[in-house]
């Protein structure tokens, strides 16, 4: 089996996907800061970097 599959999940798919409408929708109100997808791939990069410590 591999390790993906031991993986627990800290919420549904469907609560992970609500949530996330909910962060655009907030964006689009300005709410939140709007993000780009530069912001999330330099995000993905010191996550991988944060993770490998």
């Amino acid at each position: 089996m591999s390790a993906a599959m031991n993986q627990v999940r800290p919420c549904t798919i469907s609560e992970s996907i609500m949530q996330s409408c909910k962060e655009v929708k907030n964006m689009r109100e300005g709410k939140t800061p709007k993000r780009s997808l530069n912001d999330l791939f330099t995000n993905i990069e010191k996550w991988s970097k944060e993770e490998k410590k």
